[in-house]
């Protein structure tokens, strides 16, 4: 077995395992999250407007900045946009967790956050995309059935047997996780001389920036007043893009241009590392005021 099919190998791989994450990621949103908690933040709808704000219209300013800043080519331009439109992070729960924030509010904020990224990448991507033709009904068909059908599912899943979906709730997260984790092993292996080609060219550089720059915007925009934690899951909403989302796009739309594809994966691992680091700051603080 030579070089290149090993790589292929790979590749496949994570394309494999891509709808499986999306399906078990989403899906035990819904099991893990009670729904009248989720609601109850819903009556924050300045702070879930001004977030909404950032994320669909401040987000995609900053890639179009840092694509005319760094000359970036079609390619990684579009893979740029697209991971700039999409919010709504699943891992975004674990992120509030960690940064030791109510879950409730950061399940309001992603629900939220998902249903306006179905709507609006649809309308918005085709006017940015060029000459590449994306069908708006179809793509947000793919969104909708894929990210929101199975958080709907998990949500009656659990109303109607909260036993059983106590029970397989663990396992759904954990089956989520290892197929996010072989995608991006598989996808970053499989491409590793894509990524290699591009090293130099400014694209990662440019995704580093983009997630620096939206996370200090969602925490801002966020809203303070006397309720700190606003800003603190309104940075992480905003900073951790909506992966599930942003792969589905470049893998159904694009399925013939895999450095789209790439630069998504490749942000989206800065993503998950500069905001785990960050919430463990915020858990820091959080601790410190309670001392």
């Amino acid at each position: 077995m030579d070089w290149d099919t090993i790589l292929n190998v790979f590749a496949q791989i994570g394309n494999l395992a891509l709808p499986i994450f999306v399906f078990f990621t989403m899906f035990n949103v819904g099991l893990s999250q009670n729904l009248e908690d989720i609601a109850s933040y819903f009556k924050k709808w300045k702070f879930h407007l001004r977030v909404v704000l950032a994320n669909f219209i401040g987000g995609p300013i900053i890639a179009y900045l840092l694509i005319q800043l760094f000359s970036l080519d079609t390619s990684m331009a579009i893979g740029l946009l697209i991971f700039s439109m999409c919010a709504g992070a699943p891992f975004m729960i674990k992120l509030v967790q960690f940064s030791d924030n109510d879950v409730a509010l950061g399940a309001s904020l992603m629900l939220v956050l998902v249903l306006v990224s179905v709507v609006y990448v649809p309308i918005a991507l085709p006017m940015v995309a060029g000459d590449i033709e994306v069908s708006a009904w179809e793509l947000f068909w793919n969104l909708f059935r894929q990210l929101v059908l199975p958080i709907i599912f998990g949500l009656l899943l659990d109303r109607i047997a909260s036993s059983f979906s106590d029970t397989i709730q663990p396992w759904v997260a954990k089956i989520g996780n290892i197929a996010l984790w072989i995608v991006i092993i598989g996808t970053l292996v499989g491409n590793i001389e894509g990524i290699m080609a591009i090293a130099g060219n400014g694209a990662i550089l440019a995704g580093l920036l983009f997630i620096i720059l939206i996370t200090i915007l969602g925490y801002f925009s966020a809203g303070k007043n006397d309720e700190d934690y606003l800003q603190e899951v309104g940075a992480i909403g905003s900073g951790q893009r909506n992966t599930a989302a942003s792969m589905l796009i470049a893998a159904n739309n694009f399925p013939d241009n895999p450095e789209i594809f790439l630069i998504i994966t490749i942000a989206n691992m800065i993503g998950i590392i500069f905001h785990l680091f960050m919430a463990k700051l915020m858990e820091k603080d959080v601790l410190e005021e309670n001392i």
